[in-house]
């Protein structure tokens, strides 16, 4: 099937990125993003970029806001999001790849965006293929979240740092490994490698890794360690950490 990638224009393409929050992620009407925020990021130096077929119209979309840190600016990503049926056909990745493009022609060279530290399928696109590093944790940063994924959760995220025109991303976009694999790592964190079938069985139980994850994750970046790749083996699904490369 081909995409066609582009910003969103009308009015209907934007409300159709409404309306794919709720499909994917089963939010309550009130923590969706309203039309209102999709219409103004355009005009405010961020961006809707949309997944297009030729018929069916939206199928996924990646969404910018303009942030800063002091005096450097920076895109903070609200949302990436491609419908189910169109899952696992590296659509992901090329909205993140035009995300990319849009951002250096803006003159940006950082993009973060928060994701769920427990969904290993997000946290391999993440740092592995995009090559994003991760140095801060937030312990139930939405509160509460009426989510299909978040199932009662508290809403913990971590923080992805996408340094576009850093050597490890230049790596990871050649698809070559993001770190070193030779080099040994200063400490791993295992996280479960299936958390929806976790929630469903043995909800105690994913609870409990949640908090194990939380508390190893917190300490490792206290002590000025970065999450810089994840390895999914007979050894189990886990984070790799690394001291700062800068």
């Amino acid at each position: 099937m081909r995409y066609t990638i582009r910003p969103c224009q009308s009015l209907q393409e934007l409300a159709a990125c409404v309306r794919i929050q709720k499909e994917i992620w089963g939010y309550a009407e009130h923590e969706l993003y309203p039309l209102r925020l999709f219409v103004n990021l355009g005009k405010i130096g961020g961006h809707v970029l949309g997944a297009f077929i030729l018929e069916g119209g939206l199928v996924g979309f990646v969404a910018s806001l303009p942030a800063w840190h002091g005096r450097e600016r920076y895109y903070h990503s609200l949302s990436l999001a491609v419908r189910r049926e169109h899952e696992n056909r590296g659509l992901g990745k090329a909205l993140k790849l035009a995300q990319r493009r849009a951002a250096w022609r803006a003159g940006v060279h950082l993009i973060e965006w928060t994701f769920d530290p427990l969904r290993a399928k997000n946290a391999f696109l993440n740092i592995v293929r995009l090559g994003a590093v991760v140095r801060r944790y937030h312990p139930d940063y939405y509160g509460a979240v009426e989510s299909h994924f978040q199932q009662g959760l508290p809403s913990d995220r971590l923080v992805g740092e996408w340094w576009l025109k850093s050597p490890r991303v230049r790596r990871a976009l050649s698809g070559k490994p993001p770190r070193s694999q030779r080099k040994k790592p200063a400490a791993e964190v295992w996280i479960p490698g299936d958390i929806d079938s976790l929630l469903r069985s043995r909800p105690a139980e994913a609870r409990a890794a949640q908090a194990a994850v939380r508390e190893q994750l917190l300490k490792h970046f206290a002590n000025q360690l970065e999450i810089t790749d994840l390895i999914q083996d007979e050894r189990g699904t886990r984070y790799l950490l690394d001291p700062y490369e800068d």
